[in-house]
């Protein structure tokens, strides 16, 4: 049993075959699918968080973490792959960089150009998912390849493809364990519901293909939990969505129970404490 944590093909599989990863994830909420209604609406919440306050501090954070170990980011060819609203290719360019963004989504695509116009920088976006580019032999790598919470990284031969076009250093994030929601933590123990296992990790399979296939590279592992204010509807508006998050079937029996103790035990806003592990990976490609 113990062999079977150094063969490659083991791992591949077995990402490939985890019922409980992000993609399947998103899959099941309806998010993977950029022309859908739900996915519009996800777009636009997240290009609004992306460019608070709270948002520019975490990209900053992120960058400033690449930085330290790549030097400046003056004149570095970025790719950005998915990249989303801007929140990563709109602060590399302003640093310097030559960044290129792929972004599939027309929604997003749009608030990216719009962004950039705002924040007066250039960012060459192609609207494309990473899956329709083709790589010709002769193409020109880029300095540093970037895919921040990805959904096209969703198994190792994707990760494989975006270091292909990479020629000094590929960031890579994704989550590093199951998402924390405290309401939900408390719903499920007052409705008579067992607190799930913990899950399936993206970063686990990442990191042990990374070493089995001889990569050098930095890894941080860092827990990021947020509380906000939301209204009594709108938890009960989200209950849906944070039952599939938790692997817990859409009984309407587990709902309607769920639904009555908010209602019951919240009058007011709720301070929801919402967060999880994540990962970040800087995988160094020159000797």
């Amino acid at each position: 049993m113990g062999e079977n944590l150094f063969k490659q093909q083991v791992w591949k599989s077995s990402w490939n075959d985890d019922s409980n990863t992000s993609l399947r994830t998103m899959q099941k909420l309806g998010q993977d699918d950029y022309q859908t209604e739900e996915f519009r609406k996800w777009a636009k919440s997240y290009d609004r968080n992306s460019f608070s306050d709270e948002g520019k501090q975490r990209s900053n954070r992120i960058l400033t973490w690449i930085e330290n170990q790549t030097g400046s980011f003056e004149n570095l060819s970025v790719l950005d792959i998915g990249a989303a609203s801007g929140v990563f290719s709109i602060p590399f360019a302003e640093k310097g960089a030559n960044v290129t963004a792929i972004e599939p989504s027309p929604d997003l695509a749009m608030m990216l150009d719009n962004n950039a116009k705002s924040n007066s920088v250039q960012v060459k976006v192609i609207q494309k998912t990473f899956e329709e580019i083709s790589k010709n032999k002769n193409e020109q790598l880029y300095d540093l390849v970037f895919a921040s919470m990805c959904p096209a990284m969703k198994d190792w031969d994707m990760i494989e493809r975006a270091l292909s076009y990479a020629k000094k250093y590929c960031y890579l994030s994704m989550m590093a364990g199951p998402k924390e929601n405290q309401l939900m933590d408390e719903i499920l123990l007052n409705i008579g519901l067992k607190q799930r296992e913990i899950g399936s990790s993206d970063m686990a399979y990442l990191q042990q293909l990374l070493y089995l296939n001889g990569y050098t590279y930095q890894i941080l592992i860092e827990k990021q939990i947020k509380t906000e204010k939301i209204g009594v509807d709108i938890a009960i508006n989200n209950l849906k969505k944070w039952f599939i998050e938790y692997g817990i079937q859409l009984e309407e029996k587990w709902l309607r129970e769920s639904e009555n103790y908010i209602r019951e035990t919240y009058k007011d806003d709720i301070s929801l404490r919402m967060g999880g592990r994540f990962g970040k990976v800087l995988v160094h490609l020159e000797d």
